[in-house]
């Protein structure tokens, strides 16, 4: 027992230390922006805007591929990324196809449960006194 307690204890403390320096790397990078130029500031925004559209838009790339092709960055910005909600928007831009596919999915999985039938002839059991044969439920015989 005193060994997983140890463990959980080792685990909490990596957790604090894992906040304490991502909340020091985004009060870092804060400063950084505001110690900007209003041209720096732009020029910042275009590249980054940039290389999100032609990896994700244009490419339609993967997380990875964008931070790593696109962006030239390496493994360390895997977690960058998700700290400061790039993966999101990542996860949240769609094509027309994609959007078209999840509507028609949507669509088909909606009009499934509206006009699934049901059995009206099962008794207490869940069996149909009529089977297959005189009932028209193409499911009759399913629980």
């Amino acid at each position: 027992m005193e060994k997983f307690e140890n463990l959980m204890q080792a685990l909490a403390d990596a957790s604090q230390e894992y906040q304490a320096a991502a909340k020091q790397y985004e009060d870092e990078t804060n400063a950084w922006w505001e110690a900007l130029s209003y041209d720096d500031k732009l020029r910042a925004f275009y590249s980054v805007v940039k290389r999100i559209h032609d990896g994700d838009v244009v490419q339609q790339g993967s997380y990875r591929y964008v931070l790593y092709d696109v962006f030239g960055f390496d493994a360390d910005s895997y977690g960058i990324g998700m700290e400061c909600g790039y993966m999101s928007l990542h996860n949240a831009i769609k094509t027309r196809e994609e959007e078209q596919v999840l509507r028609e999915h949507r669509a088909a999985k909606y009009k499934a449960i509206v006009n699934k039938k049901v059995c009206r002839n099962k008794d207490e059991n869940g069996s149909c006194s009529e089977h297959n044969l005189h009932c028209n439920y193409p499911d009759c015989e399913k629980a």
